[in-house]
């Protein structure tokens, strides 16, 4: 079994922080999504950039400069897991994630000052539980998403093999005495060399897959663009027939269904009549910010003519579909399109189809349509689903 010195590799780890850092902050986007994401993980890579300290600190102090990083290192983590949901249209309200990444940091620190065996269970205890979070997090948005690309699974096995090693760390802790090393990964023998490489390679091995992951997304997003709609930035009529025909190909060799959604806003005329087509066109990109930043970024979000929108949507379940269409229906109602006359609330009636493997998207846009008029029909504000359309 070979060696590795734990202080070295904390240093990697600070040295890696940085540069992934530096690599987080090349990527640029106009998105507030993904750019919150990105703020999310550039003070994840400061956080974890505290262990590069540990190397330079005096010889009789490095056991408590060394808790201090570590206590760094743990709200990195909960951050890097905060910023992972972000990217993925999962909001974590900021008030709690500042809470709990907080609490993890001020936890660690706080039982620093009790005995050395306390401090190692809560070290264990804490890490253990924000990995085992962040990696079911993980896996539960990857794995539901139809379409996962190998970034993502690579960054989830990452996320995995963490989890994994701090369980087996804590086992340790709970099994087996003192006494504990100046470096505190009280870590079986075995163990210890993964713990120590896995420490030193984890900050850039996340910056360089979460880089490869937003500069994917960005890319289709920019070969979209050329296919989209120039007043919401929405895909045209054009852009859905194009990739939503690529879409529903794709979509045969998997075990995955696809959901056409047709939105249509509420009485727009009226609001066109009342306060005129600029007022108007603020409300149809407003619908359209909402709409996008609760899509998962393998969704296909199009302005089909006016004021109606068409949505097509991999999911696994219909339960999953109707999940969507509520959560939309109600962010648009929850949401007022703030207007130079002040905000104005809209709603939107939904009708929502699934794509059969005989049928064109003609076929079925039609039949979301004819929900939609369903929808439209008994009142708006509502979302009406087919009993099979296969």
């Amino acid at each position: 079994m070979f060696s590795v010195d734990i202080f070295s590799c904390y240093a990697v780890a600070g040295v890696g922080s940085l540069v992934g850092l530096g690599l987080i902050s090349l990527i640029q986007t106009e998105q507030p999504r993904v750019s919150y994401a990105l703020f999310l993980y550039r003070c994840a890579f400061i956080c974890l950039a505290a262990l590069g300290g540990v190397i330079f600190a005096p010889l009789d102090l490095i056991p408590w400069v060394t808790k201090a990083a570590i206590g760094f290192a743990g709200m990195g983590v909960t951050l890097l897991g905060w910023a992972f949901r972000q990217l993925n249209g999962r909001r974590t309200p900021p008030w709690l994630g500042t809470l709990i990444t907080v609490t993890v940091g001020a936890g660690l620190w706080g039982f620093a000052f009790g005995s050395d065996e306390v401090y190692e269970r809560a070290l264990g205890i804490g890490f253990t539980l924000v990995s085992l979070g962040m990696a079911i997090d993980q896996g539960w948005l990857i794995l539901r998403s139809a379409r996962v690309n190998g970034s993502e699974l690579t960054l989830l096995v990452v996320a995995g093999g963490f989890a994994l090693h701090w369980v087996f760390f804590l086992a340790n802790v709970l099994t087996v005495p003192g006494p504990y090393p100046p470096h505190w990964l009280h870590s079986p023998a075995w163990l210890l060399p993964i713990s120590g490489i896995g420490f030193a390679l984890l900050p850039l091995a996340v910056a360089s897959v979460v880089f490869a992951i937003i500069n994917d997304r960005l890319n289709q997003q920019l070969r979209a663009r050329a296919l989209s709609d120039e007043l919401t930035g929405a895909l045209s009529r054009r852009g859905l027939r194009e990739l939503g025909e690529r879409m529903l190909a794709m979509q045969e060799h998997q075990p995955s269904l696809v959901a056409v959604l047709m939105l249509d806003v509420d009485y727009f005329k009226a609001v066109n009549d009342r306060y005129g087509h600029l007022i108007g066109d603020d409300v149809l990109k407003h619908i359209t910010h909402v709409v996008r930043e609760r899509l998962r970024e393998d969704a296909l979000l199009a302005r089909y003519g006016g004021e109606e929108f068409t949505i097509l949507l991999p999911v696994h379940t219909i339960q999953e579909a109707h999940g969507v269409a509520e959560r939309l229906r109600h962010a648009i109602e929850s949401t007022p399109c703030e207007t130079r006359v002040g905000p104005i609330r809209v709603t939107i009636s939904i009708g929502v189809s699934f794509h059969c493997p005989n049928s064109s998207l003609e076929e079925d846009l039609s039949r979301a349509d004819v929900r939609l008029y369903e929808a439209k029909q008994n009142g708006r504000n509502r979302v009406v689903f087919g009993d099979n359309d296969c």
